[in-house]
C-alpha cells in the first residue's frame, strides 16, 4: 500500500533487500541477483545466418586474430562475413555490387571478372594502351585529358613516354613467353606472309604464326613486321629463315602465302633450308599452301561469263565416303567450261596442278568424261543411302530390295563395254564379297520380277 500510494521505503527494507521464498531455502538454490546492464545488452543482436558486413565497426573480443588476405583482389573488395565468420560475399568498393566469394565453393575468380569490366574501376583504364592502335601521344591532347579529368579524375594519363617504355616492357615480356612456349610446348606452327608496298615505295613484310594449343584452341600471333629490300623470291625466304631462327623454329609445317610469282621462289628457297632440318615433313612436298582468295575471285567471274547458272558451288571431297565423291563431282561437272577457261588465264592454276610441281594436270576432256560417268555410278549409292539412313519411317523391310538394286547395278557394269565401268563394277563386287553378302545365291529371277 505504501508503494502505491508513492511513499518512501523503509530503511529496514531497503537494507533487508529481497527476502527469498520457502521453495527458494528448500531446494538449497541461491536467491538470484538483479541483473547489471552491460554493453553487450545495448548491441543489437544478430539473428542465425544474417551475413555481417565487416565494413562496419567490429565488436571487441578475445578471438584468434584473423590471417592476412592472400588475393590482391581483396585490395577492391569488402567481405561479407556470417556470424561464425565465414566470407559469403564480397562487395565491390567502387560499384557496391556483391559477388560470391565462397572459399570453399567460389573463390576470387567472380571478383576478377566483376574487376576487368566493372564500369566505375578506376584501374581498368591501365590495362592495354595500345588496343585501339592509337599513337602514343594521343594520351596529351588537351581533349582527351580535359575528357577524363570529368569522366574519371583520379585517373592519372601517362604521358607517351611512359606508353612507350610500358607498350615495349610488355612485348619483350609476351615475346619471351611465346618463345618459350613455341620452343617447350609447341608440336607444330603455321605460318602466314605477306608483303605490300607503302605510299613511300618502301616494302614491308609480315609474319603469322598459327598453332594449337593442349586446349585445341587456335591462336594466331603476328611473330614479325619488318621493312624489307625487295619481293624477289630469294629475299622473301632469307626473311623466312632469319625470322624463324630468331625464334627458335625448327618445326614448321606449312608455310600459306598469296598467288604472287615471287613467292614460288621464297617457297623454294625455304624448302632447300628446311629439308636440312629432322623434323620436316615429307622433305617438304606439303610445305606451301597458296592463298586463294584471288583465284576464287577469278573464278567467280568467268562462271559469271559463261553463264553458269548453279545453285550449289564446289565441295572438297572426302576419300572414304562416297557421298561426299558423289556431290564433289556433281558440282564440279556443272562448272566443266568454267575450269577449263580457268587453265587458260590463271598460269598459276595450271603450274600448281603440273606434273613438273607433282600434280596431274589440268582436267582435260577425256578426264570430264570419266567424271560424268562416276557421277552416274555414284549417283545409285547416293540414293540409296539416302532411302536406307531415313529417320522417319521404317526402312528394314526395304534392305533387301535396296541390295538386290546394287546386285543389278554391279552386274550391268559388268557386262558394260566401257573399261571404266567393268573396272569399278569389279571392285565394288570386291567389296560386297568381302563383306559376305553372297550375291551369287540371291535369286535374279526373283528380284528382276
Amino acid at each position: 500500500m505504501e508503494f502505491c500510494s508513492g511513499s518512501q521505503p523503509s530503511h529496514e527494507e531497503i537494507a533487508s533487500g529481497p527476502q527469498p521464498s520457502h521453495e527458494e531455502f528448500a531446494s538449497g538454490s541461491q536467491p538470484s541477483q538483479p541483473s547489471q546492464p552491460s554493453e553487450a545488452s545495448h548491441a543489437q543482436t544478430a539473428e542465425p545466418g544474417d551475413p555481417i558486413d565487416v565494413d562496419k565497426e567490429p565488436v571487441k573480443g578475445h578471438g584468434r586474430r584473423a590471417m592476412a588476405d592472400r588475393s590482391e583482389w581483396w585490395v577492391h573488395f569488402i567481405k561479407i562475413k556470417d556470424e561464425n565468420d565465414v566470407v559469403l560475399a564480397a562487395r565491390c568498393k567502387y560499384c557496391l555490387r556483391q559477388v560470391k566469394a565462397e572459399t570453399d565453393r567460389h573463390g576470387t575468380s567472380g571478383m576478377k571478372r566483376h574487376f576487368n569490366v566493372c564500369k566505375r574501376n578506376p584501374h581498368k583504364f591501365n590495362k592495354d594502351p595500345t588496343q585501339d592502335e592509337l599513337p602514343f601521344a594521343f594520351g596529351e591532347k588537351a581533349g582527351f585529358r580535359k575528357f577524363m579529368s570529368i569522366v574519371c579524375p583520379r585517373f592519372t594519363v601517362p604521358s607517351r613516354r611512359t606508353t612507350t617504355r610500358d607498350a615495349v616492357r610488355w612485348y619483350f615480356k609476351e615475346k619471351a613467353r611465346l618463345k618459350k612456349y613455341l620452343k617447350d610446348s609447341c608440336q607444330r606452327v603455321c605460318l602466314t606472309t605477306d608483303c605490300w608496298t607503302s605510299q613511300q615505295l618502301d616494302g614491308y613484310m609480315t609474319v603469322t604464326a598459327s598453332f594449337i594449343d593442349e586446349n585445341w584452341i587456335l591462336h594466331k600471333k603476328i611473330i614479325n613486321f619488318f621493312l624489307v629490300k625487295g619481293h624477289k623470291g630469294e629475299d622473301i625466304g632469307r626473311n623466312l629463315v632469319r625470322c624463324m631462327v630468331e625464334w627458335g623454329m625448327d618445326s614448321v609445317m606449312t608455310v600459306t602465302v598469296d598467288n604472287a610469282s615471287a613467292n614460288d621462289g621464297g617457297i623454294v628457297y625455304l624448302r632447300r633450308h628446311l629439308n636440312k632440318s629432322p623434323s620436316n615433313i615429307a622433305k617438304g612436298k606439303y610445305l606451301n599452301m597458296r592463298n586463294g582468295g584471288s583465284r576464287i575471285g577469278k573464278f567467280k567471274e568467268i562462271v559469271v561469263e559463261e553463264k553458269v547458272d548453279a545453285k550449289s558451288f564446289l565441295r572438297i571431297d572426302v576419300p572414304t565416303r562416297w557421298n561426299s565423291t558423289f556431290l564433289m563431282l556433281k558440282a564440279a561437272n556443272v562448272y566443266e567450261k568454267v575450269f577449263t577457261r580457268l587453265a587458260e588465264e590463271d598460269l598459276t592454276y595450271k603450274f600448281d596442278l603440273s606434273v613438273e610441281n607433282d600434280g596431274f594436270g589440268c582436267p582435260e576432256e577425256a578426264d570430264w568424261e570419266n567424271a560424268k560417268k562416276m557421277e552416274e555410278f555414284l549417283g545409285h549409292f547416293y540414293d540409296l543411302t539416302t532411302r536406307v539412313s531415313a529417320t522417319l519411317h521404317v526402312t528394314s523391310n526395304t534392305f533387301f530390295h535396296e541390295i538386290a538394286e546394287v546386285y543389278l547395278l554391279i552386274q550391268a557394269w559388268l557386262d558394260s563395254k566401257d573399261d571404266l565401268q567393268v573396272a569399278m563394277g569389279q571392285r565394288m563386287k570386291d567389296k560386297f564379297d568381302k563383306l559376305g553378302l553372297g550375291l551369287e545365291s540371291l535369286d535374279v529371277e526373283a528380284m528382276e520380277t
